[in-house]
């Protein structure tokens, strides 16, 4: 090959070996970079949640977005629907947890959220808790699901309170009113059962701790004391499941308190048993004379702690009134024990209450030996007793309570 060829054929061969090592190069800091890009991503996705939808009805307007914890709702983000009501959010969420969208106009959901979801979210926004649909969330499609049975029964409630509210004048609303105190009872009752039957179809999902806390309307549906085994069947199974939750952590320590109680109560109060005689009560009434809760055997008899200083025991009272005035001339009779230790407030608060049913005090409040025979650690305390002098119920709820009196009296 001429020496003038050679001069041209290398610098050819350096330029394409320059070429394709630059071409290298950029392949492999593509590759690098799409590492880190999906690193990046999959990193994100892991301590993410990703909300979606349309909420039908609503202009640009902000959702509020709550983090529900034991004692707070702290505002944990916000996302703007745009004219048509869509919206999209991320949120950073590392484990599993409750929250709640809320509306302007103060219509809201609550969600269980959990790491890399993505959730999508439709609904009426004027209208969104009786009519939202969720996907992406088991949990939260679970407890959509209760919404819309619990709103089912709501609905029939309130069509007995439009009965009840045009019929309250008329001269047989007196013949009216049990039938529909009956009818609310059986609405309550299958709202009862469907909580129940919920609740142990779903022992491991968060949203049964939703379920089995919440009221149906202003009244209580399940309590430890009414279903201590189902209250603490969910506690088990969640607290395995979810030990660093908040809210599960906080109804562990719930269950934790309530097992002691239980384990005192069996040791000490053996006497308090259903079928076991109350133990008698002497004190006096506001003229100061001593009355025994044994001089109203023959009678149903609830004996009733309370404070005029407790919120929840004045209610009580209002509560009790139109009870005792239906049923005592059948013969049932209230034994209130007042825990004050102001004999003129306790006077001015049965008074004004209405509370006209027999009345004793004990001023010396809660450390009152009363309080420890009836195992007393908090107010109101509720025991029926029957006609016998024997016990019949430990706390019976107050919307249940007159159909306890029927089958006893």
């Amino acid at each position: 090959m001429p020496v003038h060829q050679k001069h041209l054929f290398f610098p050819d061969i350096c330029a394409s070996i320059r070429l394709i090592y630059m071409q290298y190069k950029i392949s492999i800091f593509i590759l690098f970079l799409s590492f880190l890009v999906l690193q990046g991503c999959n990193s994100m996705s892991k301590d993410s949640v990703t909300i979606g939808g349309t909420f039908t009805n609503t202009a640009v307007e902000p959702i509020y977005i709550y983090h529900l914890l034991p004692a707070s709702k702290p505002l944990f983000d916000s996302v703007f629907t745009d004219g048509s009501g869509k919206f999209s959010i991320t949120l950073p969420v590392k484990q599993p947890g409750f929250y709640t969208l809320k509306l302007r106009n103060g219509q809201e959901i609550t969600l269980v959220l959990a790491p890399n979801q993505i959730i999508t979210l439709t609904g009426n926004g004027q209208h969104l808790r009786n009519n939202y649909h969720v996907s992406g969330s088991k949990d939260s499609e679970l407890y959509a699901e209760y919404q819309r049975f619990t709103n089912a029964n709501l609905s029939e409630v309130d069509s007995l309170s439009e009965v009840f509210a045009d019929k309250r004048e008329n001269k047989d609303f007196a013949l009216l009113k049990p039938r529909l105190d009956e009818a609310y009872l059986q609405i309550f009752n299958r709202q009862k059962e469907s909580v129940a039957g919920f609740v142990k179809r779903n022992l491991t999902s968060l949203a049964s701790l939703l379920v089995i806390g919440e009221n149906f309307g202003p009244n209580p549906v399940l309590s430890e004391d009414t279903h201590p085994e189902l209250f603490l069947q969910l506690d088990s199974s969640l607290y395995r499941r979810y030990p660093e939750n908040s809210m599960v952590n906080d109804f562990h320590l719930r269950m934790l308190a309530f097992k002691a109680d239980q384990a005192d109560l069996e040791a000490h109060n053996a006497n308090l048993k259903p079928g076991m005689p109350a133990p008698e009560i002497s004190l006096p009434n506001a003229s100061g004379t001593v009355v025994k809760l044994s001089s109203l055997k023959g009678k149903l008899t609830l004996v009733y702690f309370w404070s005029s200083w407790n919120a929840l025991c004045r209610q009580t009272n209002l509560n009790l009134a139109p009870v005792f005035t239906r049923n005592h001339n059948g013969g049932f009779e209230i034994f209130a024990v007042s825990m004050d230790s102001d004999t003129e407030l306790w006077k001015r608060a049965y008074m004004l209450d209405k509370a006209y049913w027999t009345q004793v005090i004990d001023t010396s409040g809660l450390k009152s030996e009363y309080c420890r025979t009836y195992m007393v650690k908090s107010l109101p305390k509720l025991m029926l007793i029957g006609k016998d002098g024997r016990i019949i119920a430990h706390n019976p709820p107050l919307r249940e309570l007159e159909e306890m009196i029927r089958k006893n009296i």
